[in-house]
């Protein structure tokens, strides 16, 4: 069997030789119809036999000249120099045949004989004639050529834009799939609480209750529901207002204030405009947490948590400080190392949400205790009428 392109090649050349016929027949009927009109109505009107003359000589160039395609055909792809010549060879030695043929059967039709003197006015109306054959034959061929390869440009490019679109289907997906994955793993990062927060706070319940002090305990564990619906509420919110955030920090320090009492206290600073930039959801919890386990939990003296927030051009900058004992036993450069799984959930959620468009600096202070400054690219939002409480602002 054919493949698609030996099928289109077959009918496009039955195509092409349907068309020369067409072509070819046609232009010798109105060479006879033209010479008709032109000489003999004139100079022999209402003779049968001129007439007759007139339609054989036509009949007689319509099968000398089709050599001349197999010419055209043979020599489409020769130098040009060459083609010239070896064509018009062609059209010089179709033309004496057809000059011969012509004056032989005027001839014998009439009985009239052609002084070979007269014969070089035959012999230049045939390469006349054969000359417009040949060349209407290669404007023609030429044509062709022209609207077949129009045709393929037009198909390569529809076949171009196709495969760029599948290809931008293609990047589209993986796109979708890319970020799929990233979702996935935001919320599992999101997910990964430090279990010590609500065993402390269940613990300090315990010893509520034990103490008799039904009351602080009553109230504890209403603050732990309610901490624990508002994170409910942004469960799927992988994105949210510093101002929301701000709201489940105000909770959670609720609960760690009931712990600690006195021994914990707070510091906000934060500017009206980064009240409305998007964070990572859940973001600075971790971060708190750490803050309550290495400086508050270690220390039996008033410690300070201090946190700030304000936009620079088109950064948003976070710094949660303390006056814990910050990293004493160690060297600064190896701080980083030392960080539990919160700060490094909060490291590898700010990687996968923002790329290398972050930055995360963990160091002492000149206050003596420890340091996390936090740089993000500041996207702001629509400004919420919801406010932070006055108490967690300070």
């Amino acid at each position: 069997m054919l493949n698609k392109t030996e099928q289109t090649g077959l009918s496009s050349s039955r195509i092409s030789t349907q068309q020369f016929w067409v072509f070819h027949i046609g232009g010798w009927s109105a060479m006879a119809l033209v010479s008709y009109l032109s000489l003999t109505i004139w100079y022999n009107p209402g003779q049968l036999i001129p007439a007759l003359h007139t339609v054989l000589q036509s009949v007689l160039g319509l099968f000398v000249s089709y050599p001349l395609r197999w010419a055209g055909s043979a020599l489409w792809n020769a130098p040009i120099i060459r083609r010239v010549i070896l064509n018009g060879a062609a059209i010089i030695l179709a033309s004496i045949i057809w000059t011969a043929l012509r004056v032989t059967t005027f001839t014998a039709l009439t009985g009239e004989v052609i002084n070979p003197a007269d014969w070089g006015g035959w012999l230049y109306a045939s390469l006349t004639i054969f000359g417009a054959w040949s060349f209407c034959y290669h404007a023609l061929k030429y044509y062709r050529q022209w609207l077949e390869q129009r045709q393929l440009a037009t198909e390569a490019q529809k076949a171009a834009l196709e495969a760029q679109t599948l290809a931008q289907l293609e990047s589209l997906k993986r796109l979708e799939a890319e970020s799929q994955y990233k979702d996935a793993k935001l919320r599992m990062l999101k997910y990964q609480l430090n279990p010590h927060f609500l065993f402390n706070a269940l613990n300090s319940v315990t010893h509520l209750v034990r103490k008799g002090d039904q009351t602080s305990a009553t109230e504890m564990l209403v603050k732990i529901a309610e901490f624990l619906r508002t994170s409910l509420e942004h469960d799927d919110e992988l994105l949210h207002s510093l101002r929301d955030e701000l709201e489940v920090i105000e909770l959670y320090l609720a609960i760690e204030k009931s712990r600690f009492g006195d021994r914990l206290q707070t510091e906000f600073n934060v500017s009206d405009e980064a009240l409305n930039v998007n964070v990572p959801s859940f973001l600075l919890q971790p971060v708190y947490e750490n803050a309550m386990k290495y400086a508050v939990g270690q220390s039996l003296s008033p410690t300070v948590i201090s946190f700030s927030a304000e936009c620079d051009g088109d950064d948003l900058t976070l710094s949660i400080s303390d006056t814990g004992p910050g990293f004493h036993e160690m060297e600064e450069s190896s701080a980083r190392s030392s960080i539990g799984i919160g700060l490094r959930n909060v490291e590898e959620r700010l990687q996968s949400q923002y790329g290398a468009n972050y930055n995360l600096r963990i160091e002492n202070n000149d206050k003596g205790g420890a340091s996390v400054r936090i740089t993000i690219p500041a996207k702001l939002e629509s400004v919420k009428p919801v406010r932070v409480d006055e108490d967690v602002l300070g």
